[in-house]
């Protein structure tokens, strides 16, 4: 089995205080780091890319992303450093 080439961001840290909305985060994700929302109030769920596809770390555990409405509407989204 061929191993993943995409790069597995830092563990979650701090998270910076610029607002943005989906698509400025989106571009955050490309370049490697891991994105969450203001609203989500544990820094244990986030956002990233794995394996090749966009990663929703939520309760310990992996989980592809299924992108909403609202997560694409939302302008709360903030990087992790």
């Amino acid at each position: 089995m061929k191993k993943s080439q995409s790069p597995l961001p830092p563990k979650a840290g701090n998270k910076l205080e610029k607002e943005m909305p989906f698509l400025e985060a989106l571009g955050h994700l490309i370049g490697g780091m891991k994105i969450t929302r203001k609203e989500w109030a544990d820094l244990e769920e986030y956002c990233l890319l794995k394996d090749n596809f966009l990663m929703i770390h939520r309760k310990e555990k992996f989980h592809t992303w299924i992108v909403s409405e609202g997560d694409i509407l939302a302008i709360d989204w903030v990087v992790i450093k």
